[in-house]
Formats: C-alpha cells, sequence, structure tokens
C-alpha cells in the first residue's frame, strides 16, 4: 500500500515529506502494537508539542516586557514586576503539567516541558554567535571585551574572538607562541579571510543582566538563536533562546591556526622572500624595464676553498654566487652564498646550481 493510504487508514495526515510519512507510519504501527489508538497518540503528541511552544512564547514575552521596564528606570516597583512575572511563569508551567497529565500525557512528555522552561530559565555558559553588522566584526569584538570589569559581567572574564583564517605568509614565532593555548594563537591572526562574516564568538556565563547589556551596543544586532553555521546544525533548537556552539569550536580552531616558526625558519623564510623580490626585479629588467642590473652579487672577493664556486639557477636562492664547502656522493652540496653582503651557508640540489 502507499504510505498516504496507511495513514489514511490510521486516520493521520498526510501531509509532509516522504521521510516524515515513512516515520509516521512506523510509529502509527508501533503505537497500534502497544494496543493504543495511533491517531489519539498523534493528536495529544501534537497538542503537547504546541503547548510547550506556547509556554516557551509566554517566558520570552515575559522577559521581553521586564527588560522594557528596566530601561525605563530602575527601582523596586520594576523589581517586584520582574518577581511577579517569573512566578507566574512558574505556575503557568505548573498548570500546563498538570493539564498534560489530566489529559493522558505520559511523564517523560510532562518532563519535556518541565526541563524545556527550567532550560530557558538558568544561566547558560559558554560559546556563543553573535551577529553583527556588515564589516563590523572587529568593532563589535572591540565593544564587547569592553564589557569587562564592569558590573554587568558580575566579576566574571568576557572572552571574544573573530575567527580568520592566516594568510600563506602569516606566522607566529616560537618565542610569541610559549605558553600560549591553540586558542590565544588564533586570536593573534590579525588578517585573513572570516571563517563565519558577520559573526562574532563570545565565550561567557551568559545572564541576564549581560543579555541586556549586548542589546545596548550598537555593533551587535543580537544573538544566533538556532545554532547553525557552516559547521553543522543543532538537532534541536530552543526558540528564541541563544545556543551554544562549543561543539563547533575545535573545527574553527584547527582552520585558524597560524604557522609556528622557530628563528632559523624565521631566516629563512626572510631568505626566501627576499629571494623571490630579486627574482621578480631582474625579470624586469630581462623585459625590457629600465631598472639597472639588479641581480645579487658578493660584496667581497672570496678566498677560494679548492673545492670550486657555483651560481645558482634555480630554487629560492638563484641567481647567488658562492663556494663550495663539502661534496655529497649524490652530486648535492653544502654551500656558503654571500647572501647581501652575509654569508649563509645553504644545501644545494645537484639540479640547482651549476659550476663556474
Amino acid at each position: 500500500m502507499e504510505l498516504k493510504e496507511i495513514l489514511r487508514a490510521y486516520a493521520l495526515p498526510v501531509s509532509g515529506k516522504k521521510a516524515d510519512l515513512v516515520e509516521r507510519v512506523l510509529k502509527a504501527r508501533e503505537v497500534e502494537a502497544n494496543g493504543a489508538d495511533p491517531a489519539r497518540e498523534f493528536e495529544l503528541e501534537t497538542r503537547v508539542k504546541e503547548d510547550a511552544e506556547a509556554a516557551a512564547r509566554d517566558a520570552m514575552e515575559s522577559r521581553r516586557a521586564a527588560r522594557r521596564e528596566r530601561r525605563a528606570g530602575p527601582g523596586r516597583a520594576v523589581r517586584a514586576s520582574e518577581v511577579s512575572k517569573t512566578m507566574d511563569s512558574i505556575m503557568a508551567t505548573t498548570r500546563l503539567v498538570e493539564d498534560m497529565k489530566a489529559r493522558g500525557a505520559t511523564e517523560v512528555q510532562r518532563e519535556f516541558v518541565v526541563q524545556k522552561f527550567m532550560s530557558e530559565s538558568i544561566e547558560k555558559s559558554g560559546w556563543f554567535m553573535v551577529e553583527t553588522p556588515e564589516e563590523r566584526e572587529e568593532s563589535a569584538l572591540k565593544d564587547i571585551l569592553g564589557l569587562n570589569g564592569t558590573r554587568v559581567t558580575r566579576g566574571q572574564s568576557v572572552d571574544a574572538w573573530v575567527p580568520k583564517i592566516p594568510t600563506a605568509e602569516f606566522y607566529v614565532t616560537a618565542a610569541d607562541a610559549e605558553g600560549k593555548t591553540d586558542l590565544e594563537l588564533c586570536q593573534m591572526v590579525e588578517e585573513g579571510e572570516m571563517l563565519q562574516p558577520g559573526y562574532v564568538l563570545v565565550k561567557c556565563v551568559l545572564t541576564q543582566q549581560l543579555l541586556d547589556s549586548f542589546d545596548d551596543l550598537r555593533s551587535v544586532r543580537g544573538f544566533a538563536t538556532g545554532g547553525s553555521s557552516r559547521f553543522g546544525a543543532k538537532k534541536y533548537q530552543i526558540v528564541n533562546q541563544p545556543t551554544t556552539v562549543d561543539d563547533q569550536i575545535p573545527k574553527m580552531i584547527r582552520a585558524c591556526t597560524p604557522r609556528v616558526l622557530t628563528e632559523e625558519d624565521v631566516e629563512l623564510e626572510k631568505a626566501r622572500e627576499e629571494a623571490r623580490v630579486i627574482r621578480e626585479e631582474a625579470a624586469a629588467v630581462e623585459e625590457g624595464d629600465d631598472f639597472g642590473d639588479m641581480r645579487p652579487t658578493s660584496s667581497r672577493v672570496e678566498e677560494p676553498t679548492g673545492l670550486g664556486r657555483v651560481e645558482v639557477h634555480t630554487g629560492p636562492f638563484k641567481g647567488f654566487k658562492g663556494q663550495i664547502n663539502v661534496r655529497n656522493d649524490d652530486g648535492s652540496v653544502e654551500a656558503t652564498l654571500a647572501i647581501f653582503g652575509r654569508d649563509t651557508s645553504v644545501s644545494l640540489d645537484k639540479t640547482e646550481f651549476r659550476e663556474i
């Protein structure tokens, strides 16, 4: 039989995606096997979901009203109003659970509503995604970090990060990287492609007072409430509630961790860059640009070693000349090149040089 025909036989809705219909049929058969009525169970489950969503909307509206009252001016009446609204939410949730019990809702379904209310009432901690206007990420980062040390943070430290993929040229020296975590290294990346354009990651204990202070920042639009990003999405999403993205942070760190180079690596990096610049200038001369002879030459006369002299014709040291110090069995050599008036020991493959 067709899925829709089976659902009609159970007096269940036939609209929705094929995957939803299959799941609905399987669940109906399971309910029927347990001696219950699938149509009644479906109606009860739908009503429970609607009641839970209504309770969540009421709780959110209560918090918004309390926030508006606080902005209108502090005072005992405002605090009393907040307490009253909180008590009203608790009582409303209690009545909802009792009503669900009277209608035959299972203990699991009632516990779901209770846990949902509690999760929306307590403080949340972790990494959150904060939305910003276009190209205002750095400004928002500065404003958010500026909240540290103020009364709204209540003594906690608020951390923030704009994830960027470092450029190929960017690196951190081993001395600067010493003692730093991978996250702190990522926060040192100043230039690069933004991993999540339009968002700043914030690590904090998100209290209602701190949430209100974010609303007052002109560089912040609000918190991401769905928990979704290019790194994944939450299966369960609390309506209109800031959602943590802690499970996505390790992936972001791996994508944004810069290279860490030793002093020797840095010197070699600089030599390669200087060699690249000289090669480009030499190529410009060969093409007819009037820059003069820019090819590198030794600044002093070399004392012969008896092993010969070389000129490098390919690789990062192309165009430099020097003395051979050691000849290896595979044809490679250890040589000393005069690079910008300074002797530099290098290893050259047999394909990178010619003897002169």
